[in-house]
């Protein structure tokens, strides 16, 4: 339903013309009639005008759009979002549109609702983000996941140097074999690490001996150890897309008595909590999650600020590093 001047007056109490000259940027900025009025409109989810008060302390309403996956690295995700927007006086609200066939409607009504939407949608193709730019226009929305071709301004990690990080702290330990555990083919991420650690090895010539297609799971860890027959390489290192892959290989390995670090070993990537408690301590690549959502919040909370800046999109690519601990040599 769209939202009125009128509805906004009874709202917040004041006149229709008070109302319009505040959402029209003519009122003065810092009266308590002008925050009333914005409150209101807020509240109501009419959005549009608030920017001409860049200097007025309204909380923001911001929607974070997930497709809620399980695993550790979403709950750490949320943490991070949830501190960086309290300390931003952000009002955050999160939303998993998983199961939910209508994501356009849902998005569309989150949209009425909030200053600006975040997606963390890793599995959307580039056609399902043009469908959302085609139905909310200039919104202010940021992704976190990447793109080959960007709909929306984006911050996320660097995954391609990732993995190329990954390739050369196993090649500067040693090793003369490769190998890896890759992440689902429908995430750009996952592509992108793969992509770095491959291009890394062929560089320094050298080969990957095998590829075990892994969902980021930790069982999808256990059975890519089931898979591969390690008697057949020595000297071998691997690199897996992600911790929780990478901890359930271990652990079918140490089941077994077969980690040796003489022979093979192993890194994966976020550098999740529970990756310096696991024994062995796993080496990994470390995704900074309070900085992507320190950067993202603050690219929207600009765009909502400034609507101009939602004409040109940008990409802003976070650097990640590599931690070394007791899964390689």
């Amino acid at each position: 339903m769209k939202i009125n001047l009128k509805q906004v007056a009874e709202r917040s109490g004041y006149s229709i013309a008070t109302v319009s000259r505040v959402l029209s940027g003519k009122a003065k900025g810092r009266s308590e009639s002008v925050k009333d009025v914005l409150y209101a409109a807020r509240d109501l989810g009419y959005y549009s005008k608030i920017a001409h008060y860049k200097n007025v302390d309204i909380p923001l309403n911001i929607a974070l759009v997930t497709m809620h996956e399980p695993g550790e690295f979403y709950s750490y995700l949320y943490e991070s979002f949830d501190k960086i927007s309290s300390k931003k006086k952000i009002q955050l609200s999160i939303h998993s549109i998983k199961y939910n066939s209508q994501f356009l409607d849902k998005i569309r009504y989150l949209s009425h609702s909030n200053n600006g939407i975040i997606l963390m949608l890793p599995n959307f193709t580039n056609d399902e983000y043009l469908s959302i730019k085609k139905q909310l226009n200039e919104f202010p929305i940021v992704s976190i996941s990447p793109s080959n071709q960007p709909v929306f301004h984006t911050v996320t990690f660097d995954s391609y140097n990732g993995g190329k990080l990954a390739a050369q702290n196993l090649i500067k330990s040693g090793y003369k074999l490769f190998g890896h555990i890759a992440g689902p083919i429908s995430k750009p991420e996952a592509n992108l690490r793969r992509a770095g650690f491959i291009d890394e090895i062929k560089k320094s010539k050298f080969n990957i001996e095998f590829e075990y297609k892994g969902d980021h799971s930790f069982e999808s860890g256990r059975i890519a150890f089931e898979s591969i027959n390690l008697n057949k390489y020595e000297n071998l290192g691997i690199f897996s897309s992600n911790d929780e892959m990478a901890m359930g290989f271990l652990s079918s390995a140490i089941e077994k008595d077969k980690f040796l670090l003489k022979t093979w070993g192993i890194i994966g990537y976020d550098n999740m909590p529970s990756s310096k408690i696991f024994h062995p301590k796993l080496s990994s690549i470390d995704t900074d999650l309070d900085k992507l959502a320190t950067l993202s919040l603050e690219k929207l909370t600009n765009s909502i600020k400034d609507p101009s800046l939602n004409f040109a999109v940008t990409t802003t690519l976070i650097p990640v590093n590599a931690i070394m601990r007791e899964t390689h040599r």
